[in-house]
């Protein structure tokens, strides 16, 4: 008997329940009845879509529902196809057999979801939006999906070999905490061009510099590689009107002009190692 998407997500987190820590004070968690109490006495049920909400704060984010189903169906199109082989290689190259992967900042979860049967190890999503997550865990039975804040992860001290932070904000104390030593971060940062063809036909668009995305990155993290990955993807009018919902370039902003034939993918992808010393 095939058993359903909430017992699933139930059994996969139970099963790696030294994972997480309560968002509250911090305890580790136990299972019960239709989700999990840590030892302080708090309480979280695992929603009926399979995921686990563990942010305290109020929901207030810009990206709805739209800009992740649109990123979803940029995915689905192999927009993103080099950036996740290259990923996968780089976490490869880990000594680690059964690797703990952290999305931070996974938003609708395409990406982890595409690492799935490649690594044999838990595979953890988290972000701050409820929309985002929601969709995850519809879509995607790969990970355990978590709402949370990048700002006080809701993980256990050094329980990840490797932390994915793609085109999202970094926080790197908190990396530092759940990271193992000897694990790697995998930042993906966009490049000058990156989505140019879209800037170019915004009211108002500026230049993109990520001269200041770069110098924290290469403040907090000892670099240890670093790739460049600069390509075209074909455009219909399909696949144009989600890249245009799925980016933030265009919340409250209007795209004018015909579509283009070819757009641009501009990103740095960087392997870096975080200094345990401080």
């Amino acid at each position: 008997m095939q058993i359903s998407k909430k017992e699933e997500a139930l059994r996969r987190f139970a099963g790696n329940l030294e994972l997480f820590r309560c968002p509250i004070c911090q305890e580790s968690f136990r299972r019960h009845e239709e989700g999990f109490r840590c030892l302080g006495g708090h309480h979280f049920d695992l929603a009926r879509s399979g995921y686990l909400n563990l942010y305290m704060g109020s929901q207030s984010s810009i990206y709805d529902r739209s800009l992740f189903a649109a990123r979803q169906q940029v995915f689905m199109r192999g927009v993103y196809d080099p950036l996740i082989a290259e990923a996968a290689s780089l976490i490869q190259s880990q000594s680690a057999a059964h690797p703990v992967i952290l999305d931070a900042g996974c938003g609708e979860g395409s990406f982890l979801a595409r690492l799935q049967g490649r690594f044999s190890g838990p595979l953890i999503g988290v972000d701050i939006s409820k929309d985002g997550i929601r969709l995850a865990a519809a879509s995607y039975r790969s990970a355990m999906w978590c709402v949370g804040d990048l700002a006080s992860l809701p993980l256990a001290d050094s329980c990840t070999d490797v932390i994915l932070n793609v085109l999202s904000p970094a926080n790197y104390g908190e990396f530092q905490r759940v990271l193992k030593p000897g694990g790697m971060v995998i930042k993906v940062v966009p490049g000058p061009a990156y989505l140019q063809e879209i800037r170019e036909r915004l009211q108002g668009s500026e230049d993109y510099s990520n001269d200041e995305v770069l110098s924290l990155l290469e403040e907090r993290l000892e670099i240890v590689q670093q790739k460049s990955l600069y390509y075209r993807v074909p455009v219909d009018q399909g696949l144009w009107k989600a890249l245009v919902e799925m980016t933030p370039l265009t919340q409250h902003r209007r795209v004018e002009g015909l579509p283009p034939k070819t757009l641009t993918v501009d990103l740095l992808v960087v392997k870096g190692m975080l200094d345990f010393s401080r």
